[in-house]
């Protein structure tokens, strides 16, 4: 089919200019660095959302396609170059917290910026619209029904040493206490250094049988790899907070029974809306595509609501922030046939290449 959505390189849109007609959307998405597993999936659903609202917003959407990948400081410099600039109308970013907090405070509240995955519940400035779940949300139902299945007492914590880790390790801890467990080890690696061998050797050595990862993209990857490599996948059972479909293909797969994922969504979910949304990504993309997992997910969501935003005047009159929250109160969702349903948790198992939902 042809599209009606084009992309754009930011480069390109500060060259050209403005086109009338337009709605030119920033794209804030990992198509390099740790997270770059996810970017072609992401792109892939912001161009299904964007070419579903076209009718519904009257006018040709076009996507300015930023690698968040590239670093906070980067993505900010551009950033600040299109709002200054004034050519784009919004943006939505799908990628790590670092950078989401780089663009906030450049974006402030002069155009929204949706934030689509799961956070850590930091403020942002009021054009920062936060469409994810919290670290408390993502985890207490995931922590109780391991709890209560696997028969685990001592916890290891594993992450990335960045915003977002750090909040998921001080939630984790705080419930964990809570259900009568014991967190001993808390570990944090700088992004792109993991040493699996050496964590898994310590988490061993303090006696605990269940792990708790949020190690993101590449690097929890590389994590998953490593335990099957030295034979330490059915010793420990381990919870991950960013492992959606693609990051299992790409770590070979689990069919151990002990790795666990708690997302906002998976693939096989079976509800109507989950399923009629898969159903048009393979129509419009094919059955060799990336899969459209969480993340891709959540950020077609954001492109919706941006779009609604932009639709329903609001942002006339207040901050970004302030009316994402009118508009939802409202109408109960993005206005989208397959509108965003409250962010919340949901538990699944690996079984080979697949997630399948407890």
């Amino acid at each position: 089919m042809t599209s009606a959505t084009s992309l754009v390189l930011p480069s390109t849109l500060l060259l050209r200019g403005p086109t009338p007609g337009t709605l030119s959307i920033g794209l804030l998405a990992p198509l390099s660095g740790v997270m770059g597993i996810s970017g072609p999936s992401i792109l892939n659903c912001a161009v299904l959302a964007a070419e579903h609202v076209v009718e519904r917003a009257g006018v040709v959407p076009e996507l300015v396609v930023i690698d968040a990948g590239r670093g906070p400081a980067e993505a900010a410099r551009i950033v600040s170059q299109l709002v200054g600039a004034g050519l784009v109308q919004g943006f939505v970013g799908a990628h790590t917290s670092d950078v989401r907090a780089a663009v906030s405070r450049v974006v402030g509240d002069r155009v929204p910026y949706v934030f689509t995955p799961p956070h850590e519940r930091e403020p942002g400035g009021a054009g920062t619209i936060f469409i994810g779940s919290g670290p408390r949300l993502q985890l207490q139902g995931p922590l109780e029904w391991i709890i209560a299945h696997r028969r685990v007492r001592r916890w290891a914590l594993i992450g990335n040493d960045y915003i977002w880790p750090r909040q998921v390790h001080r939630a984790a801890a705080q419930l964990l206490r809570g259900l009568g467990q014991d967190v001993v080890m808390d570990r944090l690696v700088p992004v792109g250094s993991v040493d699996a061998e050496q964590l898994l050797d310590e988490s061993r050595k303090n006696g605990a049988d269940a792990i708790l990862i949020s190690l993101v993209g590449r690097d929890g990857i590389t994590f998953h790899r490593s335990t099957a490599e030295i034979g330490a996948d059915q010793r420990f059972i381990r919870l991950c907070t960013t492992l959606d479909e693609n990051s299992l293909l790409a770590a070979g797969g689990d069919s151990t029974g002990t790795l666990y994922s708690a997302m906002p969504s998976f693939i096989g979910q079976s509800d109507e809306r989950h399923q009629g949304l898969l159903e048009l990504y393979r129509d419009r993309f094919g059955t060799s595509a990336p899969l459209p997992a969480s993340y891709a997910q959540g950020c077609y969501d954001g492109v919706v609501l941006l779009v609604e935003l932009w639709r329903s005047g609001l942002l006339e009159s207040m901050p970004p922030s302030r009316a994402a929250r009118r508009l939802t109160s409202t109408t109960g969702s993005a206005g989208s046939a397959f509108a965003r349903p409250t962010a919340g948790w949901e538990i699944a198992v690996a079984a080979g290449n697949d997630l399948f939902v407890i």
